[in-house]
């Protein structure tokens, strides 16, 4: 008779599959990446002040080296410097017309009164009903007034609205801009540390993975041009065009202008072209062809001119790409989307240029001919 302590022993299912996942070669990368994942979805909420951090470190990495040399290699300085340099050279100046553009904003929702507006537009719609047309179609004065009253209303509602979430929305930015500036200075001191281990942990070539973060820094200074700089130029013509024409409020409208100026396609036409419409209605032609003109040929030409140019470009996508990552960015995203967007589908462009050389390496070269 067999010992039984020859006999094979009863391991347990949980036991074998342990025992499996510990004799796999894969098993701490699989774990890490579990990890790693936890880690993204537990960080949801700050990923993008942290991708923006990133992006902003990028962009001005050059400067930085730059201003470690004159500190003879102090980081934190270094770091202090640059953050302290963007606060007032750029966030003040920023902050101050954004206080002027609230200014405006407030004088030109006092200067609105429902009951001018609805004079004026009783006046407009006698006009109306003498129209063939619009007795054709079947439009009266009667059920304009009757949408203008319902319009007047909601109006009205979503201004309390939008007066009541605003505190929250600054407390939020405030935060978010806050988040931001820290994600910063740390990838100052030690992004190149971060960026090395990076490359260590993704499961490629070190040529694939400089050839990656090449196409990240190539689409974030795109996306800061096709955006950023382009959003700020057809703003700044905005603004100078409802200064010319006398309209008022020029600096609330340029800001607007700068932030439509983002949506693919539309763009700051969404500000100049109703304001061209009011000119016309109330008789000032010269100046609703003014706005007409100049609209289209000069401040929608720099949208629809140099986007595509300078994001294409860079970023290394056609133009239609470009566009529809943008619209996707906004949709899945929210305004964050238009970093988003754009990063996304260079980042799987890239996987697929490389995935193509990887395939024209491993394919056999045909056979000589004897």
């Amino acid at each position: 008779m067999r010992n039984n302590e020859d006999s094979p022993k009863n391991e347990n299912p949980g036991g074998n599959f342990w025992d499996f996942l510990q004799k796999t070669p894969r098993t701490i990368p699989i774990l890490t990446a579990i990890s790693i994942l936890a880690l993204v979805l537990m960080l949801e909420s700050v990923l993008a002040p942290f991708i923006f951090a990133c992006v902003l470190a990028t962009l001005t990495w050059p400067l930085r080296e730059t201003i470690l040399k004159w500190t003879n290699g102090r980081r934190g300085l270094t770091s202090f410097i640059l953050i302290f340099g963007m606060i007032f050279l750029i966030g003040a100046p920023i902050a101050g017309v954004l206080l002027l553009a609230i200014s405006q904003a407030q004088e030109f929702l006092r200067g609105i009164k429902p009951a001018q507006v609805q004079e004026w537009f009783f006046l407009q719609s006698d006009r109306l009903d003498s129209l063939s047309v619009a007795q054709n179609l079947g439009v009266t004065s009667q059920s304009l007034q009757d949408k203008l009253q319902d319009g007047i209303a909601n109006l009205a509602s979503w201004s309390m609205n939008m007066a009541v979430s605003f505190g929250s929305n600054v407390l939020h930015s405030m935060v978010q801009l806050g988040i931001t500036l820290m994600s910063l200075f740390y990838l100052y001191v030690s992004g190149d540390t971060f960026v090395r281990r990076v490359k260590n942990l993704v499961p490629l070539a070190e040529s694939q993975v400089e050839d990656l973060l090449d196409v990240f820094r190539r689409t974030s200074k795109a996306i800061f041009k096709g955006n950023f700089v382009i959003g700020a130029i057809q703003g700044f013509l905005t603004g100078l065009l409802f200064l010319f024409t006398g309209l008022p409020s020029a600096v609330f409208f340029g800001v607007v202008a700068a932030m439509a100026s983002l949506i693919p396609a539309i763009g700051s036409s969404l500000v100049w072209a109703p304001a061209a419409i009011y000119l016309l209605a109330t008789g000032e032609i010269v100046r609703g062809l003014v706005m007409i003109g100049f609209g289209a040929g000069m401040i929608s030409s720099v949208d629809n001119l140099m986007r595509p140019v300078l994001v294409g470009r860079d970023a290394g996508m056609h133009d239609l790409m470009v566009l529809l990552t943008t619209i996707g960015g906004l949709t899945y995203f929210g305004p964050v989307g238009l970093l988003f967007g754009p990063l996304v589908g260079a980042g799987v462009l890239a996987m697929i240029r490389l995935y193509e050389e990887t395939k024209e390496v491993e394919r056999p070269e045909p056979p000589t001919p004897a």
